[in-house]
């Protein structure tokens, strides 16, 4: 289905473009342009297994990842280079899970910070975005998943850094 859903929105976007799409029996990847911008992903991860999936994926797709342990450190990588996804997770043992998400999100370089949960909810995805949070993935770590809703965040930041309000200030309200 979501092979399905990637070749609409690539339809799509070509037609946008001002032109018509001449491939359209062809793949998002295979119309894809090569990526200029490389895809920079902050793991705030308290596991050495979801470390090791998401440098396996960022290996894999070409992305830029880092790690970082505490809050302040992911919040200097923040400020010193642009992260447009971060991963969080629920558990780590120095800081509340919330906080972590109001901090990062609401930096003066703003990110769709995802937050890793064993338990994936209705109520909990209602206050992750309550509090700043862009998503929720389900631990342990599903490749296809995580490739999914770091590219989906990826995209959102993009259109995001576009708009007018965040050239010249943070918008107030997401």
């Amino acid at each position: 289905m979501w092979r399905a859903i990637d070749t609409l929105i690539a339809k799509v976007r070509a037609v946008a473009r001002g032109g018509r799409s001449r491939d359209f029996g062809k793949t998002p990847r295979e119309n894809a342009a090569p990526s200029v911008a490389r895809v920079v992903v902050l793991g705030l991860l308290g596991s050495d297994q979801e470390r090791r999936v998401l440098a396996g994926l960022g290996s894999d797709q070409g992305w830029e990842i880092q790690f970082s342990d505490t809050c302040t450190d992911a919040l200097a990588a923040c400020d010193a280079h642009k992260v447009p996804v971060i991963l969080c997770d629920r558990d780590l043992p120095s800081s509340d899970w919330r906080h972590v998400i109001q901090t990062l999100a609401s930096s003066s370089r703003p990110a769709c910070v995802i937050l890793l949960s064993r338990i994936v909810d209705d109520s909990l995805w209602e206050e992750v975005i309550r509090c700043g949070g862009y998503d929720i993935l389900a631990k342990p770590l599903s490749r296809n998943e995580v490739l999914r809703v770091v590219k989906l965040a990826r995209s959102f930041w993009d259109g995001m850094m576009k708009m007018p309000a965040y050239s010249t200030k943070r918008l107030s309200s997401r």
